[in-house]
């Protein structure tokens, strides 16, 4: 049982880079893209031919698969942004090809093995299971702060924004297709490098060995968005798709584990999938049916209603507390920016305070804040400060 779940850790860890690929598309780009299940199958064979035929070591052929999955995302940018494809057909026609160009990299074999050769993990000279799961964290933490970087920067901010509101971003001048083409490359090179590492740790790779890929990914990113609050962190946001593939992966073994019949495996797979799917709704119903006789046991016992008064009374004094900081911290960086004549540091203050105002505004609203700029002559004029500079 022990080594069950921890293989279902470690094989979550490794699809968990196919997953963050997957959230990238559907979740910030808001692009259907099937091509997953073909790049994931692509980036397997790249590094099993490599590796058994030409001798290269298995960090090396991470590499390989990604520059590989990324071209796999180039087509499907192109067909879609150039040929003006719809997105779930240009997906499906690349797949398609996919498949042959998997084969052609496999030299037409169905299946390659991975004998004696220098797995990404075999250098830490331990158990597999064990060294697995440290490169897996290792590889997983660094996507995530790699990520975190890049989505805050210019580029990375136009993608997301592209996702939210495309005719907006081209009214702000922004090349979307450009946006589109940068997203898909990427997350298909996500997908590729998580398809080299599972076919590493699985000592084999096969042409088929996608399918089932973009199912997989959607569970987790739909799991972490039910374990994580839909406002969070960005790198917190992540780490829920993470958590989701994790999750998805120690439930997957367990299936094989309690001895399933071979043939239910994909239905069971399928179960699995919608309850993920159905995860936000019943997220919901259950918090509706919480406030609801929350509401009933309030107007039935009076010593309820004194306990649920308080209760009220301490969230919205907590709630008030944390508004009251963010205010703060906006004030004192529009009058850090004000009076701060280093460029350099201009620039960072004006991206913290943006940050800070998003965040406020999401939670509380931008009218209070008009209200408070307003009614503050001092932060008003640090803010027009900011702003000429």
């Amino acid at each position: 049982m022990d080594i069950t779940l921890l293989g279902g850790l470690n094989q979550g860890l490794l699809w968990a880079v196919m997953a963050i690929g997957v959230f990238i598309t559907f979740k910030l780009l808001d692009f259907a893209d099937l091509t997953c299940e073909g790049s994931f199958s692509l980036g397997g064979a790249v590094a099993a031919i490599m590796m058994q035929n030409n001798g290269w070591d298995g960090i090396s052929v991470c590499f390989i698969a990604l520059l590989a999955g990324a071209a796999a995302g180039l087509v499907t940018a192109l067909l879609h942004t150039k040929l003006k494809i719809a997105p779930i057909l240009s997906g499906i026609i690349t797949l398609t090809g996919l498949y042959s160009v998997t084969l052609i990299t496999m030299e037409g074999k169905s299946s390659v093995a991975l004998i004696n050769v220098p797995v990404f993990y075999k250098f830490l000279e331990m158990k597999s299971l064990y060294s697995t799961l440290i490169m897996g964290l290792i590889c997983v933490v660094a996507l995530i702060g790699a990520c975190y970087w890049f989505f805050g920067t210019e580029i990375g901010s136009a993608l997301r924004a592209t996702g939210a509101n495309e005719k907006m971003c081209r009214a702000q001048g922004i090349n979307t297709d450009n946006t589109k083409i940068i997203g898909l490359m990427l997350s298909n090179a996500l997908i590729a490098l998580s398809g080299a590492l599972v076919a590493q740790s699985q000592g084999a790779t096969s042409w088929s060995m996608g399918q089932g890929a973009i199912v997989a990914g959607l569970a987790a990113v739909i799991i972490g968005e039910v374990l994580i609050p839909a406002k969070s962190n960005f790198a917190v946001t992540l780490t829920g798709v993470v958590i989701g593939s994790i999750i998805y992966r120690i439930i997957y073994a367990l299936v094989y584990y309690v001895g399933m019949p071979t043939e239910l495996i994909k239905l069971s797979t399928a179960i699995l999938v919608v309850i993920a799917l159905c995860l936000p709704m019943i997220k919901s119903k259950t918090l509706a049916f919480a406030k609801m006789a929350d509401r009933y046991l309030i107007s039935k016992y009076p010593k309820y209603a004194e306990y649920a008064e308080k209760r009220d009374a301490k969230k919205a004094a907590a709630k008030e507390r944390r508004k009251q900081a963010s205010l703060d911290k906006i004030k004192s960086l529009t009058e850090q920016l004000s009076t701060c004549t280093d460029e350099k540091t201009v620039r960072k203050l004006h991206n913290a305070l943006v940050r800070e105002k998003e965040k406020f505004t999401e939670k509380y609203g931008s009218k209070e804040l008009e209200e408070t700029e307003q009614n503050s002559e001092a932060l008003a004029a640090a803010a027009v400060g900011g702003e000429d500079k």
